[in-house]
């Protein structure tokens, strides 16, 4: 399978670079990676899957993926974000999120299927609302959204890829197959 993963944009002696961390080569093995670079004049790459990455939010990312989420939706092609990809999905689908406090660089656990997980967690926005019509597949303790589901896109708040046992609901795993 062809994965396209959109890149955080770095910033280094007033230059912007394209970043993409390590451990998403080996987690991902197996597949085709095409690192997407934050550039509006590159042509839309041929994927099967967008892979929206966790990082922080810069406008001209945040153009890209609307771009890139936009063509995989009207094609009916599968999308998963991860930290900030599923709260880009979230909102972008009419979902909403919210600050919290207290949840960056930590280990929580979640409820999935009534079983307890334990995920990390490197962000300060929970989500409140799904977008309508999402599956709510994984909540934390406090009731809050961790993961979701509505047709081929995804989002899981935890980054499966620097987990030392990769964990993503089956239901999203399926769309990596």
């Amino acid at each position: 399978m062809r994965i396209g993963l959109t890149q955080r944009v770095l910033w280094h002696k007033d230059r912007a670079y394209d970043s993409l961390e390590h451990s998403w080569y080996e987690y991902l093995q197996g597949h085709t990676l095409i690192p997407i670079p934050n550039r509006l004049c590159v042509p839309f790459p041929d994927i099967d899957l967008l892979l929206i990455t966790g990082g922080d939010d810069h406008p001209v990312r945040n153009q890209i993926e609307h771009e890139l989420a936009d063509s995989m939706l009207s094609r009916n092609l599968p999308i998963i974000g991860v930290c900030h990809g599923c709260q880009f999905l979230t909102t972008k689908l009419g979902g909403t999120v919210v600050s919290v406090e207290d949840h960056q660089d930590c280990y929580h656990q979640v409820t999935y299927h009534g079983e307890p997980h334990l995920v990390n967690s490197y962000h300060s926005l929970r989500i409140e609302q799904p977008p309508p019509g999402a599956t709510v597949l994984v909540q934390d303790p406090d009731g809050y959204v961790e993961a979701w589901i509505q047709g081929r896109t995804a989002g899981v708040m935890w980054h499966p890829e620097r987990m030392q046992q990769p964990w993503i609901p089956k239901e999203i795993q399926q769309l990596l197959s």
